[in-house]
């Protein structure tokens, strides 16, 4: 009897002990415990660049979008080769520029009435006009280039061709979504085509940022512009030889 005495007396005053050590929190310090332990993590952010709206972001996807559009339109109506000049003595590249500088010219207006409707009616604010305007411009000659080859090279069903990378580039560009997101075939083709580049650094123009993007896209589109330019007159020279199918072809559109 006398151990179970002294154990009751020894377990109130643990007890007792114990009581006094639990903390009194005020109602102010209850309700921020009960924030932690409801919400235990909170992301903290920052933005880079920000865009007024939602169209300021689209605008760097759809820009070149409407002139690679333009460039198959403007070969629609425009032959990619003069027939006369490829009859004749002309040089190679004469008959290129022939075919490329008139497309050349509908695409700088087309530009142009672009950058007018984005600034003035839409309302569209840029960090570097200047470089939009340029990049524009760079890109749209890359962009005939591309398609005059290609119908030059291979003549009606060039326009399908020209059509499949219009599809390729809208999957691969990244206007959407970061290309992180998209299958492996389209992220490991997205760096090989000239939208991807155009995409990239219009964004930078448009709302901010680095540049190096974009003086590299001016030279990925500079080489394409070049390449597009040399398989003209690659076939140009080819075309010099005639023959029955290209007399009386099998398909024409």
């Amino acid at each position: 009897m006398g151990e179970l005495t002294k154990g009751s007396k020894d377990l109130a005053d643990g007890l007792g002990d114990g009581a006094h050590q639990i903390p009194d929190y005020t109602d102010q310090q209850r309700q921020a415990r009960t924030d932690v332990m409801s919400d235990p993590v909170r992301l903290a952010k920052t933005v880079d660049n920000e865009v007024p709206n939602y169209g300021t972001g689209f605008a760097p996807f759809f820009l070149p979008l409407a002139l690679w559009v333009g460039a198959m339109i403007a070969f629609m109506v425009l032959k990619p080769l003069n027939q006369r000049l490829l009859a004749g003595t002309a040089g190679a590249f004469r008959v290129t520029m022939a075919g490329w500088l008139p497309a050349m010219a509908l695409g700088a207006a087309q530009v142009g009435v672009l950058l007018a409707v984005l600034r003035f009616a839409l309302g569209l604010e840029a960090a570097h006009w200047a470089g939009v305007a340029g990049l524009l411009l760079l890109a749209v000659a890359a962009f005939l280039a591309i398609v005059q080859a290609v119908n030059a090279l291979l003549g009606a069903p060039g326009r399908v061709v020209a059509l499949a990378l219009l599809m390729l580039q809208l999957t691969s560009a990244a206007g959407t979504y970061p290309i992180e997101t998209s299958p492996g075939f389209f992220r490991t083709i997205s760096p090989w085509l000239p939208m991807s580049w155009v995409v990239s650094a219009l964004r930078r123009l448009i709302s901010g940022g680095e540049l190096t993007v974009v003086w590299q896209a001016c030279g990925v589109l500079s080489a394409f512009l070049v390449l597009g330019l040399a398989l003209t007159m690659f076939a140009v020279e080819r075309s010099r030889t005639w023959s029955v199918k290209r007399l009386h072809p099998e398909l024409a559109l």
